[in-house]
């Protein structure tokens, strides 16, 4: 048998009942189908909620109830499983809080209500909400979160907390420890449930709810629910009812959303430049896929003088309640932050949502984007988007079906802007010649000075007036004549130096007495001193025989005398040490002489 040309022998022909995909068959799972007409209600009085539960609606501000709380809290009332898909900011929080709390007994001492999210921040806020209802009935609510001390959350479940928010680990440790049980729960709820499952919360979770009653109500309340996430709802709950505001992964109306492409390396000057230009009432909530890149891009803004803050699960509990809570006042201008903070945070001043790198998935990209434009308010959302991020960026457009413009980079502040099209400059018209300044002196005389005549009209050159060369300076007006140049068969006292010192030295290098130097080199002479520049000329034709060139205007040297030349100063201990009458052949202390040992 001949081998086959790729290395090994002919390939065996599949059975025609065999799949053609390798490992198991994935189980269709149906998804949640949106209600096409949510029902027509205006004000939370037609539900029976209660009076005290309205008047902590209505100490809320919140009037008008969102198609999700308009589907759930009427069958939440009626005792039903519900399983409920909606977009982010739609109030999901109080469409199973309302109903729950109007229905918990606050005369009973045990747990009645379990509320689990995936974040300590996320129980922060719900914990809030399930407390402003509460009060006015009287109902107590604790929060057990990990990070915290353990001793306080123990102490608030003793004083009989009758609903308890927390995080599953913690939940799981207290009920380890015996200080939570579950006999007589009656409501489970998980808060964005997609998020527990995908963090590794499954199996903790299948255990918390192994220890409650069969009998419990079970709420589920995320703004995704993957394949997966949904076909283990569906196990954890009996005959739910399956309710959505929107079908598949769909953003928030209210958002602008827009894309920038950029180089890695220029994400954070472009983030700078963003904050920069942007308005004094504008916060902004900047996410990162990792705690690492969240303090690199701490560290690059260290030098930006802006108020920003940085959030993730590295912090300890209390560091990150006192950054959300700057958060929240508007004490910070930016958040840099994982997607700790993309579930259920409620921070409704967030103006903008800056992806500073593309998310993993549609659903985390809903997410993030849904931290703006809640309750009905406007919000635009950037995402930098870098080359190798191209790909998992347009597998995000497909799924989510949005619309997003491309921004141009945000340019330098005060700088000036793009230069037009070489079509649109020429369009424009010319702009008017601009005025000539007036001519400076020197140009006026030069152009009011008369032509030069043709070389045939010109004088010779023997009959033209001699005129001054240009390396000689000429001789200012108003002074008296230089006075005449010594002849040249006269002898020379001394060379001239450098700077005009040594003028006192005779040839030999000996300084001249003040009364025994020349007039010319005395200090206040008022007789012309003598100069090599006229007499050396004179002197080489001299030599050479020829007759003398006519000497030009004298240049009269106005420097002050030095006078003469100061004597060079020795360094300190260079001078010749004096000969010891003891020595005088310079044999040392002991030498070989008899009264050298006296």
């Amino acid at each position: 048998m001949t081998p086959h040309p790729s290395g090994g022998g002919r390939r065996r022909r599949r059975p025609s009942g065999s799949s053609s995909s390798a490992g198991p068959r994935r189980e269709h799972v149906p998804e949640l189908h949106p209600v096409e007409e949510p029902p027509d209600v205006q004000t939370f009085a037609e539900w029976p909620l209660g009076e005290d539960i309205q008047r902590g609606i209505a100490a809320m501000d919140i009037v008008k109830p969102t198609p999700i709380q308009a589907l759930s809290i009427g069958p939440v009332l009626e005792g039903r499983d519900v399983i409920a898909k909606a977009q982010t900011g739609t109030g999901k929080t109080l469409a199973f809080g309302a109903p729950m709390m109007s229905k918990i007994d606050a005369a009973r001492a045990t747990v009645l209500g379990l509320v689990l999210c995936p974040t300590r921040e996320l129980a922060q806020q719900v914990h809030g909400v399930l407390a402003t209802l509460g009060l006015p009935r009287g109902v107590r609510v604790a929060m057990c979160v990990g990070g915290d001390p353990i001793h306080p959350q123990i102490a608030d479940l003793k004083a009989g907390a009758q609903v308890v928010v927390g995080t599953p680990g913690r939940v799981l440790d207290l009920y380890q420890q015996r200080f939570l049980s579950f006999p007589w729960t009656e409501f489970v709820v998980l808060d964005e449930a997609d998020k527990m499952f995908e963090i590794g919360f499954i199996d903790d979770i299948k255990k918390i709810l192994s220890f409650t009653p069969e009998e419990r109500q079970t709420l589920l309340f995320s703004a995704t629910f993957p394949t997966e996430v949904l076909k283990l709802a569906r196990e954890s709950t009996r005959n739910p009812l399956e309710v959505a505001t929107a079908a598949g992964t769909v953003t928030v109306d209210t958002v602008d959303q827009c894309f920038m492409q950029l180089d890695e390396g220029d994400r954070p000057m472009a983030l700078v430049r963003l904050l920069e230009q942007s308005g004094e009432k504008d916060v902004f909530l900047v996410f990162c896929g990792r705690r690492t890149e969240v303090d690199r891009l701490m560290r690059s803004l260290e030098r930006a003088s802006l108020s920003i803050k940085a959030l993730h699960g590295g912090y300890d509990q209390a560091a990150r309640f006192r950054v959300m809570s700057a958060f929240r006042t508007g004490e910070v201008k930016a958040l840099i932050a994982t997607d700790v903070a993309s579930r259920g945070l409620d921070v409704q001043h967030v103006t903008h949502v800056v992806n500073y790198d593309v998310p993993r998935d549609a659903e985390d990209y809903t997410h993030r984007i849904g931290r703006t434009g809640r309750a009905g308010r406007s919000g635009i959302a950037i995402t930098f988007v870098c080359p190798h991020d191209g790909r998992k960026w347009r597998e995000i457009l497909a799924r989510t079906k949005a619309s997003v413009t491309e921004l141009e980079p945000p340019r330098r502040t005060g700088s000036r802007p793009s230069r037009p099209a070489r079509a649109e400059r020429d369009e424009r018209a010319e702009p008017a010649e601009r005025p000539r300044r007036e001519a400076s002196a020197p140009r006026r005389a030069r152009e009011e000075r008369p032509e030069r005549p043709p070389a045939e009209e010109r004088p010779p050159r023997s009959a033209r007036p001699e005129r001054a060369r240009r390396d000689e300076p000429r001789e200012p007006a108003g002074r008296e004549p230089a006075a005449p140049v010594a002849p040249a068969d006269e002898p020379r006292t001394g060379r001239r130096r450098r700077g005009g010192r040594g003028r006192g030295r005779q040839e030999g290098g000996a300084t001249r007495p003040a009364e025994e130097r020349a007039p010319e080199a005395r200090r206040g002479s008022t007789e012309e001193p003598r100069t090599d520049t006229a007499t050396r000329p004179r002197a080489v034709h001299a030599r050479r025989g020829d007759a003398a060139p006519q000497a030009g205007p004298r240049i009269e040297d106005r420097s002050p005398d030095p006078g003469p030349r100061r004597r060079r100063r020795r360094r300190p201990g260079a001078h010749k040490p004096e000969a010891d009458p003891r020595d005088p052949d310079g044999l040392g202390r002991w030498g070989n002489r008899a009264e050298d040992f006296d």
